[in-house]
């Protein structure tokens, strides 16, 4: 076993909970990805850091909420705020325990050449800065444009090509490959082998069409001989929009209920994760960073806040650390907190309809969120609310800061 392990983190855009058959679901075939979770574990209650994509892959990159990166909103290709290079990135982090690093698909970071993903510590990048809703759509090589008439039907297939040729230029390095598919956001575009195959329609398609090359990349790091020492990890930015299933779980994308925020995630490392392991304990985006660093032994940046924990032990079949709670903001406004079984929410954002709040919902008995049960629990209600009033007035006391760093007013 190696001491630092290969990682394929596959990304999707906008998959629901209930997408994945690892998950519970049904409709949508993903053998592939159900595969990964026989042969390794699957987080039940991991989160993304926020409910749209680019607070979510903020998150993901720093292992700090996006509210601290600045980024707490979705951002569009004519506005000028993006990744600043104050943060530093798993990429990055990597890179000083001699990682390659490679990201392909969707970047949704910023534009200007100083967010581009190859100034933030990945060695290659091949795909798309923005959603592929937004205009106007250009594929990237690195910081050029490479097509600005762009087949998003071949999408998936390209950054697939692209991921294995990084893997097969070998060599003693380990390597980071972030693979994060354009699918199944927004318009939806297939290939044409999987047109009109699943039964979740044309998006049960595109998910089909992910699962398919996710398969070419688990049977390459096997014809290979890496996959024993690879840690492959697929997930999803953040809850289903028009299409997908939550999985029953209330609320969709934009939401801040569990089916905006609740992410399916599976993950595989023969070597150290034993197969068919389960985690029932709440997790997050911003743990990746913290636990990648753990188990390569990075060091993290000292000279600031890093919000996620190094969940390695609980990966690797073990308990899960303590943490004080997890926090869901829109925008700059946090709506909710998780703490164990319990889940507070105290605003909900974007929605102007405030009636009955704060509700306290116990997800163990109550994963829809049906029942506020906040008159049954006063002390946990007290404990929680502290928690709520203390963390949302250390984001906003930072925000003019964060918000002038990521428009690039200030280093």
């Amino acid at each position: 076993m190696k001491d630092r392990p290969n990682v394929v983190l596959v990304f999707m855009d906008d998959m629901g909970y209930g997408d994945m058959g690892a998950m519970g679901g049904t409709v949508v075939k993903t053998p592939r990805m159900d595969s990964v979770a026989e042969n390794g574990i699957t987080f039940r209650h991991m989160y993304s850091a926020a409910p749209v994509c680019t607070p979510s892959r903020a998150a993901l990159m720093t292992g700090r909420y996006a509210q601290r990166v600045g980024l707490p909103r979705v951002i569009f290709p004519h506005e000028g705020e993006g990744l600043s290079g104050y943060e530093r990135t798993v990429p990055e982090v990597l890179k000083t325990r001699g990682y390659r690093t490679a990201g392909y698909g969707k970047w949704h970071l910023g534009c200007r050449p100083e967010h581009n993903p190859t100034r933030h510590g990945f060695d290659d990048f091949f795909g798309l800065l923005y959603s592929n809703d937004m205009d106007p759509v250009h594929l990237y090589d690195g910081e050029k444009p490479v097509q600005k008439e762009v087949e998003q039907a071949e999408l998936t297939k390209q950054y697939t090509d692209r991921a294995i040729e990084f893997i097969e230029r070998g060599g003693d390095d380990p390597f980071f490959v972030y693979l994060a598919h354009t699918m199944p956001h927004i318009p939806l575009h297939v290939e044409e082998g999987f047109r009109g195959t699943s039964r979740g329609g044309t998006y049960g398609d595109t998910i089909e069409c992910i699962d398919f090359h996710l398969g070419r990349i688990l049977d390459r790091l096997e014809e290979l001989g890496l996959a024993e020492d690879t840690l492959v990890i697929v997930t999803s930015d953040n809850g289903p929009w028009f299409e997908g299933s939550t999985g029953g779980l209330r609320g969709r994308k934009i939401d801040t209920w569990e089916g905006g925020i609740r992410m399916p995630f599976v993950a595989q490392w023969p070597a150290r994760i034993p197969a068919g392991s389960v985690c029932d304990e709440p997790a997050c985006f911003i743990d990746l960073l913290p636990t990648l660093a753990g188990l390569t032994g990075a060091e993290l940046p000292a000279d600031r806040p890093i919000d996620g924990i190094d969940i390695g032990p609980a990966l690797t079949g073990g308990p899960m650390p303590e943490r004080e709670a997890l926090y869901f903001f829109h925008h700059w406004t946090l709506n909710a907190l998780r703490q164990g079984r319990w889940k507070l929410h105290v605003d909900r954002n974007p929605q102007p309809d405030r009636r009955e709040l704060p509700q306290l919902f116990d997800l163990e008995t109550d994963p829809g969120e049906a029942y506020n049960v906040a008159n049954l629990e006063p002390e946990v209600m007290a404990r929680l609310t502290e928690l709520a009033t203390s963390f949302a007035t250390e984001i906003t006391a930072q925000r003019v800061e964060a918000e002038g760093r990521a428009a690039g007013r200030c280093a």
